[in-house]
Parts: C-alpha cells; structure tokens; sequence
C-alpha cells in the first residue's frame, strides 16, 4: 500500500554496485550477459537480442553524505545519511533522501521500546518537513519522470 506521508515502511534490501568496465565481456549491455552476472535474470523470458539501456538516456549519480548515528535506546544505533541524486554532467539535481538504517540478527532482538522511538523520530521528522516532501516519488521515478514518462509499478 501507498501512502500519503504521515508513515514508513521498512525495507530489506541487498544489493551490489560494479562499473561496467569490470565486465569482461564484448556486450556488456546484453541480457545474457547480465544473466551470467546475475543468475537469477536468466528466470526472465527473454531473446538472444534483448538488452539494458539506459532510462531516459541519462547516467545519473549519488552523492551521499553520512549524518552521524541516532541512539534509539538498549544499544540500538542507526547510521543516517542524505543522498542527492543528480544527472552527470550537468549535475541537475533530482531528488534527495534521508535514510537512517538500524541492522539486528532478528525483529526479536530489538526492544519495543527501540522500534517505538524510530516510529516517532521518522514521524516528527515527516511532520517538520512535510513542505519539502513531494508524496509518492521515489529516487528511480524521478529519473523516469524527467521526459514526462511516468513509473510503472509492478506492486
């Protein structure tokens, strides 16, 4: 579900970044060969020519600046930043993030109380700067959004 500020969600992520230039093949872009690289796409039904461009032909970058570290309480600790995306070259900005990010082995481990701090936090911060907040944009559909193409969600 959506929502319209005044909420969070939490995210599981994993991810990796590599340069295409660490690829050893001839068509780095192909779908092949990003099916060798990442064997789960090889799920995908695709042809021998399908490939990877770029959205809206724009190679963007992330700048990402390390706040500090938020203390929820029992030893709960958070590292926090701000991340601009913004084009290369011209260096238009796009959209920025705050983000914090809590790690525990399990949600057993992390006391209510903890979990109700980062909930009011993330609340109050939403509440403070809700003139800033543009509801229902991510960082990817700001990319698409540059030529008037809107993100499909796939949710």
């Amino acid at each position: 579900m959506k929502r319209q500020g005044d909420g969070y969600r939490l995210l599981y992520s994993h991810n990796c970044q590599f340069g295409l230039s660490q690829v050893r093949r001839r068509d780095r872009l192909s779908m092949a060969t990003l099916a060798r690289i990442f064997p789960p796409l090889a799920a995908l039904k695709m042809s021998g020519e399908d490939r990877v461009q770029l959205v809206n032909e724009m190679i963007i970058e992330e700048v990402l600046l390390p706040l500090g570290r938020l203390e929820f309480g029992k030893g709960q600790r958070a590292k926090c930043d701000i991340a601009l995306w913004r084009t290369r070259g011209e260096h238009k900005p796009l959209v920025g993030e705050f983000s914090f990010q809590a790690k525990f082995p399990n949600r057993e481990s992390v006391a209510n109380k903890s979990k109700k701090l980062a909930e009011t936090f993330f609340l109050a911060l939403q509440h403070d700067v809700k003139h800033w907040l543009e509801s229902g944009i991510t960082k990817t559909g700001a990319v698409y959004r540059q030529n008037g193409n809107l993100p499909q969600s796939h949710e």
